[in-house]
């Protein structure tokens, strides 16, 4: 039978809005990355690049963080190889 004490509820509930949190963490620097990608390095300035390169990285150490927390280890693991 399930728990059906409102601490637990309430448990369940807190646990289901954080998974959702770093689901949508995980959209947004998906989308951040496939926005970045659009500028060729080429027609770019080298500090407008290098700004660009450090937004990646912040980008990509955050998806890892939310992967690590959803327990989606085989996706953080690529991340880590880019």
């Amino acid at each position: 039978m399930a728990d059906r004490r409102p601490e637990k509820s309430c448990e369940q509930a807190c646990e289901s809005l954080k998974q959702q949190d770093y689901e949508v963490a995980v959209k947004h620097c998906t989308e951040a990355l496939l926005s970045l990608s659009q500028y060729p390095p080429a027609h770019l300035p080298e500090a407008c690049q290098a700004e660009i390169d450090r937004i990646k990285i912040e980008t990509l150490l955050y998806r890892i963080a939310s992967f690590l927390q959803l327990k989606k280890y085989g996706q953080a693991d690529e991340d880590c190889r880019h």
